[in-house]
C-alpha cells in the first residue's frame, strides 16, 4: 500500500472520529427530541464508518494501529466539554440553537464528501478510487439529509417571524 493511500485512509478515520465526537457531544444540546435521536444514530454511523476504514487499512497491510484521541477518560470522569482539544475556548460554552448545530452537521458531511472526491482524483489505483468515490457517495447522502433538515428548520423559524 502506498503511503498516500494510507494517509488518505488515516485522515478519513480521523474525520469520522471527530464527527462521532461532534454528534455525541451536541446530541444532548438539541431541543428537538427527533434531532437528538438522529444525532445519537449518527454517532453509531460514524463509528461504523471509522471501523470500515480501519478494516480496509488493516486489509491493505497496515501494521500501525490508528491513533484515536478522545477527551473521555472513563464513564465516571467525563469532561463536560472537550477543552482538551481547544484551549481557552468560549465557543463550547455557548448554547447553540438547533439550527446552528444542524448547519454544522451539514457542513461536516459536506467536507467529508469533498475530501473523498478530491482524494479519489489523486490516486491511480482503480480499486482505491472506487472505494473513495463510494465513501463520497455515503457522505453526499448524509450531506443532503442534514441540508434538507437544516433548510426545513430554517424555513420554520423564518415563518415564526413572519417572513413568508
Amino acid at each position: 500500500m502506498s503511503k498516500k493511500i494510507e494517509n488518505i485512509l488515516r485522515f478519513g478515520m480521523k474525520m469520522e472520529k471527530n464527527a462521532q465526537d461532534f454528534y455525541s457531544f451536541y446530541a444532548n444540546s438539541l431541543q428537538d427530541e427527533g434531532l437528538k435521536k438522529l444525532f445519537e444514530e449518527f454517532v453509531k454511523i460514524e463509528q461504523e464508518h471509522y471501523k470500515y476504514l480501519e478494516n480496509i487499512l488493516k486489509s491493505l497491510g497496515s501494521q500501525e494501529p490508528p491513533i484515536s484521541i478522545s477527551w473521555v477518560v472513563d464513564d465516571q470522569n467525563k469532561m463536560v466539554d472537550p477543552h482538551i482539544l481547544v484551549d481557552n475556548s468560549k465557543i463550547l460554552e455557548t448554547d447553540f440553537s438547533d439550527l446552528t448545530i444542524l448547519r454544522l452537521a451539514y457542513l461536516i458531511e459536506s467536507d467529508f464528501a469533498a475530501f473523498y472526491k478530491h482524494a479519489a482524483e489523486k490516486v491511480e489505483d482503480g480499486n482505491v478510487k472506487g472505494l473513495l468515490l463510494h465513501l463520497a457517495k455515503w457522505e453526499e447522502e448524509h450531506e443532503k439529509f442534514f441540508k434538507d433538515r437544516y433548510h426545513s428548520l430554517m424555513k420554520k423559524e423564518w415563518e415564526e417571524i413572519d417572513l413568508f
